[in-house]
């Protein structure tokens, strides 16, 4: 009797499980039947902000789709990414991400490992740069390191984050210069040319898209950017490299949703940035925001996340965030 039991349980058990991957099937092939939230892990108003807004905007158009942004911007992308994880896994919760989560995951501050997301994809790419106010005395990167050797700690130095890809670009040059810095701390990338603007920062290490308006109208001068050869967006400014400091990096930009998604789910993400990419908007918004196309997909956006992680440990180390 408890040996028929046992089998016609099992036999129900493994009748009931066709059915249960039927309706995710079925659900997942009615993505998206509500709207779908773009995560935004930065304050409103930088280039980061733009990006999620501008992505938003074209997923509606192309794809029809309901699409709202939520900023939640705080602790270098760890609030951003407990927001999606504390969602279900059913790809209406998109985070919108740049390069910082490296710096996050590798310093703890973002209490997920990198395997419970998935990084769908990287779309853009820009190089930070050194920026002062069109009135100061500073005319090249060098002027820079020179004035802070001989005056250690005296100018007001900042960017966006603590401890990420900014500050890290800075650190390199204090390694290569010689000299020793602060570094003040902004939530968004858009209040970094208020603040310099404004004299509460002497110095500026921001992506360039940051200020754009002001950098094209002469208020910010950039000092140089860390591209390997002259940026086609700014011809005129030289690169750190060929200022005598062996810096070039970029900072990425783009997305991610929580590991377990349906497949399809993902493919049907995926499919829609795709659209979206070829679309004659986004590539105006691109050229018009001075960003590279990057378009890098999961597998290689993975890997690329996983070896910055390993590589940016001495940085965090020689600022005491990590032993």
């Amino acid at each position: 009797m408890k040996n028929t039991f046992t089998r016609r349980t099992l036999l129900k058990s493994l009748a009931a499980a066709p059915l249960v991957l039927t309706v995710s099937n079925v659900l997942a092939a009615e993505y998206p039947s509500k709207p779908i939230n773009l995560i935004v892990w930065s304050g409103a108003g930088g280039s980061l902000d733009t990006y999620g807004r501008k992505l938003a905007e074209l997923l509606s158009r192309e794809m029809g789709w309901t699409v709202n942004v939520q900023n939640r911007p705080g602790g270098s992308g760890a609030v951003g990414v407990s927001a999606i994880m504390a969602q279900p896994a059913d790809g209406y919760n998109i985070l919108v991400l740049t390069g910082t989560l490296t710096f996050g995951i590798a310093q703890g501050l973002i209490p997920f490992p990198l395997d419970s997301m998935r990084l769908v994809r990287a779309m853009q790419a820009e190089p930070s740069s050194l920026a002062v106010r069109k009135d100061s005395p500073l005319q090249t990167v060098q002027d820079f390191v020179d004035y802070m050797k001989e005056h250690p700690n005296g100018l007001k130095v900042g960017g966006h984050a603590p401890a990420g890809f900014h500050q890290y670009v800075l650190f390199q040059l204090m390694q290569q210069g010689g000299f020793k810095s602060g570094w003040i701390p902004h939530d968004a990338s858009g209040k970094i040319p208020l603040a310099l603007l404004g004299g509460h920062i002497d110095v500026a290490v921001m992506t360039p898209s940051s200020g754009l308006d002001q950098v094209l109208n002469g208020d910010i001068r950039l000092l140089g950017v860390t591209t390997e050869e002259r940026s086609a967006f700014f011809p005129e400014v030289p690169t750190f490299k060929e200022q005598g400091f062996d810096i070039v990096d970029s900072i990425w930009r783009g997305l991610a949703i929580k590991n377990g998604t349906p497949e399809n789910i993902v493919e049907t993400i995926q499919a829609a940035v795709d659209r979206v990419e070829a679309s004659p908007d986004w590539l105006a918004f691109q050229e018009r925001e001075k960003q590279e196309n990057i378009n890098l997909a999961e597998q290689g956006f993975t890997e690329m996340v996983s070896a910055q992680i390993a590589g940016q440990r001495e940085f965090l180390k020689s600022i005491g965030l990590i032993k």
